[in-house]
């Protein structure tokens, strides 16, 4: 087969996809990952083949505010009756400006001219398509691909499709997204339907116990940890010499712990220097700017892979985000999230509870002495480890990538004789 994936254009968007992708190019098929020209070399850093579409993507830096400021804009509570709204609006205006036609006289096409221009020429069998990209959708329409939607976090775009009709008087075209999708869909000689927000399935990275209550065809996926290429450093080939914590905020997310939580990092390492335990805070030199002096038990690194440290640790202190949790759980590693509210992340730290595997916190009313509390019950209670346990089994009983790649060739070929009986 030939596979198309359509992804956000940010690393943390290609990471997720790329085992499933290496698994799927191990069993023989041809795969192309197609986004804007601002990745391609992380992609092809990866082991893929990068399809550049449309422009550079460039946020303005008041964009850049918003998306970094924890204002909840992309954050759904479900229980919530109005702010629901809110977020469906400023996700469609993402969108917008995510992938824009271009400006008279610009030396570049928009990503979704690309986009179909490609598929209709390279002619892939399904086309895997990010829920923050669906833009692959209708590249996968217009070449008549197979086409499923792939889910990182909670599934809160089909969610909100459903808010929409579930209103009196609401229909699919109450949805501010499909006022988009609809004349971009019909500019290629296509026509809009459900599929268009859902996909002809749904391929989910997210823990099935997590995943929200709608009646769509979802086809688990076991998240493995990936971050990119590295190297051993050579302060990790020894074993610790007591317990070791790592402390990691996220890079996607430092912005967001230093300009706008105030997260006190000097004050927390003050709190810890005591304790016999060996923190490996993986902080810039921003977020360290106001510490004056490192304790001996704290070790700070700009950057290391999770998946290089984390099998060392007995303890992790984390953001919530999904790469970060799958690592931890791939690890057997308990948790203190302490959530930066993005997408989902309150939900993971919720689910992580929920199985016993951790400890969740604040971090807009964030105390430095619960934290240490909250460490030392991590680091002493056994019930915590039989949780991360538990995680672990979870994730053990959903397919992995290459269990996955034959359910997307059964499926890819039943799409592909319905749309050829469609036809006749």
């Amino acid at each position: 087969m030939r596979i198309l994936f359509a992804i956000f254009p940010a690393a943390a968007h290609l990471y997720p996809i790329t085992p499933l992708a290496w698994a799927l190019q191990a069993a023989g098929h041809e795969v192309r990952v197609a986004t804007s020209p601002n990745i391609a070399g992380t992609i092809e850093a990866a082991g893929l083949t990068a399809v550049p579409a449309g422009g550079p993507v460039q946020l303005a830096s008041e964009e850049e505010e918003r998306l970094e400021r924890p204002t909840d804009v992309l954050v759904l509570d479900h229980s919530h009756e109005t702010a629901w709204r809110t977020v469906a609006r400023y996700l469609t205006g993402l969108f917008i400006r995510t992938f824009p036609d271009p400006e008279p006289g610009a030396d570049h096409a928009s990503m979704a001219d690309d986009l179909v221009a490609f598929a209709r020429g390279w002619q892939p069998d399904l086309v895997v398509w990010d829920t923050l990209n669906p833009v692959g959708m209708v590249a996968a329409k217009a070449s008549g691909a197979a086409h499923a939607r792939l889910l990182w976090g909670l599934d809160n775009v089909a969610w909100l499709s459903r808010k929409f009709r579930e209103q009196p008087g609401g229909q699919l075209y109450d949805d501010p997204l499909v006022c988009w999708l609809e004349p971009l869909l019909n500019k290629y000689g296509c026509a809009f339907d459900e599929e268009a927000i859902t996909g002809q399935w749904t391929l989910d990275l997210v823990p099935s116990r997590m995943r929200l209550p709608l009646d769509l065809r979802y086809v688990p996926v076991r998240r493995v940890a990936y971050s990119g290429a590295s190297t051993v450093p050579d302060w990790l080939r020894e074993p610790p010499g007591r317990p070791r914590v790592c402390l990691t905020l996220g890079v996607s997310s430092r912005t967001v712990y230093n300009k706008y939580r105030g997260f006190p990092i000097a004050e927390l390492f003050d709190h810890i220097a005591d304790l016999d335990i060996e923190l490996v805070a993986t902080l810039n030199r921003s977020q360290l700017a106001e510490v004056r002096k490192v304790p001996d038990n704290v070790r700070t690194v700009d950057y290391v892979p999770l998946r290089l440290l984390l099998p060392t640790c007995s303890a992790i202190v984390h953001h919530g985000g999904g790469g970060t949790t799958a690592a931890a759980v791939e690890q057997r590693v308990p948790h203190l999230i302490i959530p930066v509210p993005k997408w989902d992340e309150e939900n993971t730290a919720r689910h992580v509870v929920s199985r016993g595997a951790g400890l969740a916190m604040d971090g807009q009313d964030f105390s430095v002495a619960e934290f240490r509390r909250n460490l030392l019950r991590l680091l002493d209670e056994p019930s915590f480890q039989r949780g991360a346990d538990a995680l672990y089994e979870d994730m053990l009983a959903t397919p992995s990538p290459v269990e996955t790649v034959p359910v997307l060739e059964r499926l890819t070929a039943q799409a592909q004789q319905a749309r050829a009986a469609a036809a006749r």
